[in-house]
């Protein structure tokens, strides 16, 4: 059965220096077939998954 799902993140204040961390909220019914692999910026920067270098 295939069904449209959206996946979003939730907004998070930090101050400038500090570390942010960020979920992907996926929904529960695909969850379990979901991995993340990259977070993609608006300015179009790939950030793999994992990747604790300094933003």
């Amino acid at each position: 059965v295939q069904q449209f799902y959206e996946t979003r993140v939730i907004d998070e204040f930090v101050l400038r220096g500090n570390t942010a961390t960020l979920k992907c909220l996926v929904p529960s019914f695909v969850g379990d077939f979901v991995d993340v692999i990259e977070w993609l910026a608006d300015d179009g920067t790939s950030y793999p998954a994992g990747d604790d270098n300094e933003r």
